[in-house]
């Protein structure tokens, strides 16, 4: 661990909510609160791995007030996690209602029961405007100028603003930015990554040029849990935004993903599509076919520069990762390997 931890470390709460516990990075944050002995309490509209013990589970939904009053009750710190993810099957609302309204009923019951700290989990998006790459951007980056067009990435600027404006000495709070966050629990980008190499669209978008960075969750997880140990009225963390990234450099997408796939027995894609014609590609596709995973949102992210850096994680609370990305690599692949095991031969599914 990082030697600055031990001088600006405020551990100054014991019983704290994780909400979206059962997530890949929720998840991560409940072992690391455990394993310093902390209550931790986890709301979520999923249930919780059941090799999990001695956290207190509520089935609730931040839409529903009512599951986010009884979560928040005598509790010091909420961690924040749960979000609509980008998905273009899902409808405006559903973003609109959990990572706007959602949040804003989670501000407010923080407000309610006088909980001091709240840590959120926002995302490299709200700074991507789908126009220019980012390389090695911090976060003197702004907002951009006009709100993007999916939903995810509005819905999430919206939610951080939210979130930065609510500080105040009654309620402290901070917002960190994980990129490309990979791990354990997985659902969406290494495993998008997977059901590609499993179908006949098993192609590149771009000539390998672009890099984006990641973050292992458990590294995702430790800056969290960082930040709201310094998260008080004097520092320098509260009111403020904080991108989270592993260690550096950033590669190509494909590349960082190629291991993935030959260690599950995949096919690594061949064929390749230029960015300019993908981009006229996903036009259409979003025409045609628009709840298709394949639009302009997937393509900018594959074939244009996105890389960020964490030095002011690393100066305002001491924050570099903790697992190399060697054994990240390890971990997540054998936990999907185990899932792939799990799943019966679908030759002898009737």
């Amino acid at each position: 661990m990082n030697e600055m931890n031990d001088s600006i470390n405020n551990d100054d709460f014991e019983r704290c909510l994780v909400i979206g516990g059962s997530g890949m990075l929720g998840f991560e944050i409940v072992k690391q609160l455990q394993a310093e002995g902390k209550f931790v309490r986890v709301m979520d509209i999923q249930p919780l791995p059941k090799a999990v013990n001695g956290v207190e589970f509520i089935l609730g939904d931040i839409r529903n007030v009512f599951d986010v009053q009884l979560a928040c009750k005598n509790i010091d710190i909420v961690f924040q996690t749960a979000a609509a993810v980008w998905n273009p099957k899902l409808p405006k609302h559903v973003f609109y209602n959990v990572n706007v309204l959602g949040n804003r009923n989670v501000i407010d019951v923080c407000k309610k029961y006088a909980i001091r700290k709240l840590v959120y989990s926002s995302t490299l998006d709200v700074v991507v405007d789908g126009k220019k790459p980012i390389v090695y951007g911090d976060e003197s980056l702004p907002y951009p100028e006009k709100m993007p067009k999916d939903h995810y990435s509005h819905s999430k600027i919206i939610a951080e603003q939210l979130m930065i404006e609510a500080n105040n000495p009654e309620l402290l709070t901070c917002s960190l930015r994980p990129v490309g966050m990979y791990g354990p629990r997985d659902r969406y980008h290494i495993a998008n990554i997977i059901e590609v190499a499993k179908s006949k669209n098993n192609i590149k978008l771009g000539d390998g040029s672009a890099h984006f960075s990641h973050v292992y969750s458990e590294n995702a997880a430790y800056a969290h849990v960082l930040a709201a140990k310094n998260l008080t009225q004097d520092s320098p963390v509260a009111g403020q935004s904080y991108f989270i990234t592993d260690h550096q450099p950033a590669e190509n997408l494909f590349a960082f993903m190629e291991p993935f796939l030959k260690g599950l027995g995949l096919p690594i894609p061949k064929r390749s599509i230029p960015y300019r014609l993908a981009m006229v590609l996903a036009v259409f596709a979003e025409i045609f076919s628009p709840k298709s995973n394949f639009n302009r949102f997937s393509v900018i992210q594959t074939c244009v520069d996105h890389t960020f850096v964490h030095d002011k994680a690393t100066k305002d609370f001491g924050y570099e990762p903790i697992v190399s990305k060697e054994e990240a690599f390890e971990r997540t692949l054998n936990w999907f390997k185990d899932q792939e095991a799990k799943i019966p031969n679908r030759n002898e599914i009737t």
